[in-house]
């Protein structure tokens, strides 16, 4: 009975016992534990002293009282703090994958696509023939547009992405398609396509429609442009399709003579180039007669990917009526008026394309271009000399190519 009075309510009065095993104070940690307290869990919650984070504390922790009273409030309350949301995902900003077309839906299109797909080019070609017939000078459809039958065309690769929708299947069957088409960008770029911007530089842009990415999104596409130096473009890209873009630098320097440089040699790429002989060129003119339609066919159809092709192919196999007596004569003094001629009527062209916004002062940066059957005969250094009397300068935009044209520029009243 002395040891069960002695741990009982008498020994808890007495001096040996009262603060030992007899009736402990509700703060004793190791007697009456608190349910709140980290010490009595089976595991530690998150605590920035029981389990150090590897940054620095948030700033809500600067707003709670001393550690001693925050150490038991409830767990939840000490673990919330520490949560901080998640980065942004490259390419958030962009749409993600569209809605899944129905299965009937799909498996109808690949199957009729066989009947109406030939009926369509057979209709095209009718079209095309009664348009020549008719003798039609106005601009006809583009060749992108509704005369692309493949547009409504499904492929096998693009068939069993529609059908399973993963991104995985869609992403194989757009990726050959996305190089395809970055390759022919960039050999536009190449051949002096793209528009110019405010640096001197040149941005080239690709533009992809929704039914080539539906289960990948316009997000997955700009992951994979991504891989190829490309970036998405938020300006042109919502849910029907997705823009891409690529800067290029301008040129460092420009590796070309002066006008004010004496004359540059024969045969040398700012030099008089070899001209045709006379006797040819009658045939020439006669023969582009027949072939120079053709080719405009062909092209209608096919695309190049050189966007200046007829430019660099047109100067070696035909003559236009005003080259023709400066190449038939080949008198320095015929080709100084067919070059001025040239120059006057590309001047008095108001197209507007080339120009860019306004500048300082109310002038524009105006912008033409001298394929090389201008100054065959004469050098493009030659052409440069006339062209700077009239305030022409090269653009120092493109690299210089005088084997194939010339770019000029220079300051015009808006």
């Amino acid at each position: 009975m002395s040891d069960g009075q002695g741990y009982g309510g008498a020994g808890g009065q007495g001096g040996g016992y009262g603060y030992g095993y007899g009736a402990p104070p509700p703060q004793n940690p190791y007697a009456q534990p608190v349910p709140q307290n980290p010490y009595a869990q089976p595991v530690a919650p998150p605590h920035p002293y029981a389990a150090p984070q590897p940054y620095a504390a948030p700033q809500p922790y600067a707003a709670q009282p001393p550690y001693p009273e925050a150490q038991f409030a409830p767990p939840s309350a000490q673990a919330a703090p520490l949560a901080q949301p998640a980065p942004p995902a490259p390419g958030a900003a962009f749409p993600g994958p569209a809605p899944r077309r129905g299965r009937l839906a799909v498996l109808l299109q690949f199957l009729l696509q066989w009947i109406y797909a030939p009926l369509w080019i057979l209709g095209l070609v009718l079209l095309f023939a009664v348009l020549l017939l008719a003798d039609y000078s106005g601009s006809g459809p583009s060749s992108d547009g509704w005369l692309k039958v493949n547009r409504t065309f499904l492929p096998p690769r693009r068939l069993r992405a529609e059908l399973t929708g993963r991104p995985e299947d869609w992403e194989r069957y757009l990726t050959p398609i996305l190089r395809r088409r970055i390759e022919a960008a960039e050999a536009a770029h190449a051949a002096g396509g793209g528009e110019v911007q405010a640096d001197l530089g040149r941005e080239v842009s690709v533009g992809l429609a929704v039914r080539l990415y539906r289960g990948l999104g316009a997000d997955g596409v700009v992951r994979l442009a991504e891989r190829h130096g490309w970036q998405g473009s938020l300006s042109g890209t919502d849910a029907e399709q997705v823009r891409l873009v690529r800067r290029f630098p301008a040129p460092a320097g420009l590796n070309a003579p002066s006008p004010q440089d004496p004359p540059a040699a024969a045969g040398t790429p700012w030099g008089p180039q070899p001209t045709r002989p006379a006797l040819l060129l009658p045939f020439v003119f006669l023969l582009q007669i027949l072939y120079v339609p053709v080719y405009g066919l062909l092209t209608f159809w096919v695309s190049r990917p050189e966007p200046d092709y007829w430019e660099r192919w047109g100067a070696r196999w035909t003559v236009g009526p005003r080259a023709f007596r400066a190449e038939f004569t080949d008198s320095p003094a015929a080709w100084d008026r067919h070059i001025r001629r040239i120059l006057a009527r590309d001047t008095a062209r108001k197209d507007g394309s080339n120009g860019p916004p306004t500048g300082p002062g109310g002038t524009r940066l105006r912008r033409i271009r001298v394929n090389r059957a201008t100054y065959r005969g004469a050098g493009a250094h030659q052409a440069l000399r006339i062209a700077a009397e009239q305030g022409w300068t090269l653009d120092p935009a493109y690299t210089p190519d005088p084997a194939n044209s010339l770019r000029l520029c220079r300051h015009e009243q808006a």
